[in-house]
């Protein structure tokens, strides 16, 4: 196993939880770090549905971080 296939479900299991936890800012950050390795691992193996999904979320991850920019405590 190698390194990429620790990270992503560590990071991306974080952000799953840390968006649960509506801690928002944390949980877009965390899936934000998870999509380079999303995409890379999905790109070498020719997983082009999954490739694209992961562009997806990585916009929308980065739609997150842009719209609770300003916000504090957990909301």
């Amino acid at each position: 196993m190698d390194f990429t296939q620790i990270l992503i479900p560590l990071l991306t299991g974080a952000s799953i939880w840390a968006l649960a936890a509506k801690r928002h800012k944390l949980g877009f950050a965390l899936g934000l770090c998870a999509q380079p390795f999303w995409l890379y691992s999905t790109w070498t193996a020719g997983l082009w549905g999954i490739f694209a999904l992961s562009l997806w979320c990585t916009a929308n991850y980065i739609r997150g971080l842009y719209n609770h920019r300003g916000h504090r405590g957990t909301a």
